[in-house]
């Protein structure tokens, strides 16, 4: 009966040019049958494009969200998976793998009201991707702005020197911050990284004015050290000459000291014998004593005479007298 009715609204529309003949069976067999083909047609580009809708893959790492009638219905995991066309869609797909986010410099002001430009990198990724679509109209926008809040939040806290050593403090705490008020958009951040620092122009000046000043400071602070520690090596090393000169000279006065005393002791040996031998020959010690000072004055006046130098000689009646005594004794001597 239906396709009785699909021919008959068929027959309606078809042109006079084209009339449907009554006596001819084996064109109206034709025309039914191009009657009964066309729904056929339809129903089989229906049925094709409802199972192409219905049939969804969601690659790995990404996820679907999936909405019914506008309204949403549940996230699609990677895989394949079906959903009733017409009444369910996939509303977006959203990746769960770790994403970067570059925030451009922007002016800053420290605490001791220094400015400058700084700029971040953001690592964040999706945890509940539901909540990340319906909780916020531009995820990376509303992030790109939080992100420079807190910057500059928490460079307003430091001073100009702070900034270039707190770095990995200023890290932990965007990092903290972040994390907590990304929650609710179903966004996890994972790293945060302060990436540069700039003063503005007159401060660099100001820094490298500093810098130069420093590093001449250091170098006449190490150029004093080094000509103190000179002096002192210097200073040094002339008192251990000098003691090391005076040891030496101790050690020379003991050594001729000690050469003096051994001549005095073999020259007071051999006047003693001179002695013994000469009391031996006269039989009187005193008489011996006597020739022997004799003998050491006549050795005297000897070395006098042949010294180059000039002197004057006295001579005395004790001098003449000894003479005379010492040349009996040595008559006497060699008459024995």
């Amino acid at each position: 009966a239906s396709f009785a009715w699909t021919c008959s609204i068929s027959n309606a529309f078809v042109p006079n040019h084209y009339p449907v003949s009554t006596k001819c069976p084996h064109q109206n067999r034709k025309f039914r049958t191009e009657c009964h083909g066309i729904p056929r047609v339809i129903i089989g580009a229906v049925s094709l494009f409802g199972l192409t809708s219905s049939v969804k893959v969601v690659n790995q790492m990404d996820i679907a969200v999936v909405e019914r009638f506008g309204r949403f219905k549940t996230c699609l995991e990677p895989g394949l998976h079906f959903i009733i066309p017409m009444v369910d869609r996939v509303r977006i797909r959203l990746t769960q793998r770790e994403q970067v986010f570059d925030i451009p410099p922007q002016k800053c002001i420290t605490q001791d009201n220094a400015p400058l430009e700084a700029d971040a990198v953001v690592y964040w990724r999706i945890i509940k991707p539901e909540q990340a679509f319906y909780s916020v109209v531009n995820l990376e926008l509303a992030i790109q702005n939080l992100v420079l809040t807190q910057l500059r939040s928490e460079i307003g806290k430091l001073s100009l020197d702070e900034t270039f050593s707190a770095r990995e403090q200023i890290n932990a705490v965007l990092l903290k911050d972040l994390d907590v008020s990304t929650k609710a958009w179903g966004v996890k951040i994972t790293r945060v990284e302060v990436r540069d620092i700039i003063p503005n122009t007159e401060i660099m000046k100001a820094m490298e004015m500093q810098m130069a000043a420093e590093r001449t400071k250091r170098a006449v602070i190490i150029k004093s050290e080094g000509e103190r520690s000179r002096a002192i090596n210097e200073a040094e090393g002339e008192a251990q000459s000098r003691l090391i000169d005076v040891k030496a000279e101790a050690e020379a006065i003991r050594r001729q000291a000690e050469a003096e005393a051994a001549k005095l002791e073999l020259e007071a040996q051999g006047v003693a014998k001179s002695i013994a031998a000469i009391e031996e020959v006269l039989g009187n010690s005193e008489e011996a004593a006597r020739f022997q000072l004799a003998r050491e004055y006549i050795e005297a006046q000897r070395a006098l005479a042949i010294s180059k130098n000039a002197k004057v000689l006295l001579s005395s009646d004790s001098s003449k007298d000894i003479l005379s005594k010492a040349m009996g004794l040595y008559e006497i001597t060699t008459q024995k």
